[in-house]
């Protein structure tokens, strides 16, 4: 990469590596307290909201992610618009956390609901009969060793979900590789095998270190089972 397209691009790509992180972040905890919703209503299977839980996992599973991205960016303001609500002036990174949260409670759920069966079942028994209430038990025995079994997945899930983060771009929203994009457009394509091939290397670096977090996550709590065993 030549020196003065080094200086210029490369900070900018890290400056836009907080607005990437927050395309990542707010879906995954928004995604989670959905996902763990239909997680308990999945594994109840006892009334209506299951099928319809069943339908929407199935829906958002089996249809391309941009597709949903472009559903919620063109459709939602249309059903805003019949209830009288205008919501054109949204930036277009607050509809992409939504196709993003919509889409990973699905997979967040059906981790969840993994780790959940993993779980076995003598160990919720053992909380009930030793005198925990039924939240006392979801919260001590049942959340733990769900998040046990499921760590792993949820792991490689986040990290797909910060790498599509670089989809963003393709409704305007600018994150990282959305500026690497729009320094090659007004370059007319000088460098932009250096330009992305440094958005690459940071995408890595962040990948990477979200690993390490995970992998750390897990040993954490492997070593606290050991001590309460």
């Amino acid at each position: 990469m030549p020196a003065d397209l080094m200086q210029t691009v490369v900070p900018g790509l890290i400056e836009h590596i907080p607005v990437t992180l927050v395309y990542w972040f707010v879906p995954s905890v928004l995604s989670l307290l959905f996902g763990t919703l239909l997680c308990i209503v999945r594994v109840g299977r006892h009334n209506i909201l299951y099928w319809i839980c069943t339908v929407y996992i199935s829906f958002f599973r089996g249809t391309p992610g941009i597709v949903q991205i472009y559903l919620v960016f063109f459709g939602l303001p249309k059903i805003f618009w019949l209830v009288g609500i205008d919501i054109n002036d949204w930036p277009a990174g607050v509809y992409f956390i939504i196709a993003t949260t919509m889409n990973l409670s699905c997979f967040m759920c059906e981790t969840l609901r993994g780790g959940y069966l993993g779980v076995d079942k003598g160990q919720i028994e053992t909380g009930l009969s030793i005198g925990f209430s039924r939240t006392q038990n979801f919260f001590r025995v049942i959340v733990p060793q769900t998040l046990k079994v499921a760590i792993l997945n949820l792991k490689n899930l986040e990290i797909d979900v910060l790498k599509d983060t670089s989809v963003a771009f393709t409704i305007g929203a600018v994150e990282m590789l959305g500026y690497a994009k729009g320094v090659i457009a007004a370059s007319y394509g000088a460098g932009q095998l250096w330009i992305l091939g440094a958005a690459a290397v940071i995408y890595f670096v962040m990948c990477a270190i979200l690993e390490i977090v995970f992998t750390l996550a897990s040993h954490r709590m492997e070593r606290y089972e050991r001590r309460t065993a």
